[in-house]
């Protein structure tokens, strides 16, 4: 049996060679010495093989180690795991160290060809308001995707033939003397990339890739009660994959704007109603602005800061969830500045004639307390 050649000898590359580079070498030699394309060459398919042997060890990390630490020869152990194995796993372990990525596979269970990719995920923004937070509402996004080519429909070209490198399958089988005899193994073509296809006829429009950049518009349906900072998955609309592949999904994320009358507390509302003194003591109605508009509220006497008037489901909708929170009034007692004398003698004749049971409404809990219920 004739002695082999150096594997980078083969490809004709450096041993510093960068995968591209062998990549490269492997795609121009295979389509130069294949036997479809030297049909009277007796030598062309021992040519082919001994390229995609060589391709098959230095395109894979592991097996390029392997190579170029011991040579064409696998290290003699035990033919187990343990200390006796150098590769550290059994016999499929040493298979796939030496001869890449898959070939353990194909001698232990059968090949598998390459997997089609699924597209890559895009992201958007969209900012509504409290009120479309809480009632629900569309938006139109624009993003920039890689779609499938419309002249070619993502096959790259017209006049498609079958892989010469591989004859349609997308593998690659191969026969080679080790030290168990001689095995099979496979790997994905190369030429082809695993597809099986090979185009005659390059389309113009995409290049061959069979994909273009393109810029998509989507409406966005928003549900009632989401939340700041929540995403949307709009499935299938992000970048489309590979051939045979499905296409990567949409996250829209929804940015809520403050209200100006309103603060979101999870489910519920909390509005600041402001009131003088006098109608805190003396008790008033006042007007509270809702989501679904102005009603009136009744502030009782002696009404103190900080306390709460609770109105039932008139809040933001629980969202995934039936019903709704509840809209929290928070009563600040404003505290009048910029007193006339005429006013500063009215308040230092009513102190005079107050006394301690005047300011006995607190019940019993403090400012702070009646604050902290608020927003729990």
């Amino acid at each position: 049996m004739p002695a082999k050649r150096d594997y980078y000898e083969v490809l004709g590359v450096s041993r510093g060679a960068s995968e591209q580079e062998i990549k490269k070498a492997y795609r121009r030699l295979a389509r130069k010495h294949h036997p479809d394309a030297n049909p009277g060459d007796p030598e062309a398919e021992e040519r082919f093989k001994e390229l995609t042997e060589a391709y098959e060890v230095l395109s894979n990390p592991e097996a390029r180690r392997a190579y170029d630490r011991y040579g064409h020869q696998v290290p003699r152990g035990t033919g187990r795991a343990g200390a006796g194995d150098p590769f550290g796993g059994g016999f499929q372990d040493i298979f796939e160290a030496f001869f890449g990525e898959g070939f353990g596979d194909s001698f232990f269970g059968g090949a598998r060809r390459q997997q089609a990719r699924r597209g890559g995920d895009v992201e958007a923004e969209v900012e509504i308001d409290l009120r479309e937070a809480a009632f629900g509402t569309e938006r139109e996004v624009e993003v920039d995707v890689i779609g499938v080519c419309p002249v070619c429909n993502g096959l790259g070209g017209e006049r498609l033939r079958a892989c010469p490198g591989c004859g349609g399958s997308g593998i690659i089988r191969t026969v080679r003397e080790t030290l168990l005899g001689q095995i099979m193994s496979t790997q994905t073509c190369s030429t082809c990339g695993g597809s099986g296809r090979m185009v005659e006829e390059t389309c113009e429009n995409c290049g061959g890739g069979g994909r273009v950049s393109e810029r998509i518009r989507r409406t966005v349906k928003i549900p009632p009660g989401i939340e700041d900072g929540m995403q949307i998955r709009l499935s299938g609309a992000g970048h489309a994959g590979d051939y045979g592949a499905g296409s990567g999904d949409m996250y829209v994320k929804v940015k809520v704007k403050e209200d100006p009358d309103l603060i979101r507390d999870r489910d519920d509302l909390v509005y600041r109603l402001k009131v003088t003194f006098a109608e805190a003591a003396l008790g008033a109605e006042k007007p509270v602005k809702t989501l679904n508009g102005e009603r009136k509220v009744r502030i009782e006497p002696g009404t103190q800061p900080g306390s709460t008037i609770r109105l039932k489901a008139e809040g933001m909708p629980r969202l995934r969830r039936s019903g709704r929170g509840d809209l929290k009034v928070m009563v600040d007692v404003l505290v009048p500045t910029n007193l006339t004398e005429e006013q500063r003698e009215l308040l230092r004749r009513f102190e005079n004639i107050s006394g301690e049971e005047n300011y006995n409404g607190t019940g019993g809990s403090s400012f702070f307390d009646r604050l902290r219920s608020v927003f729990r």
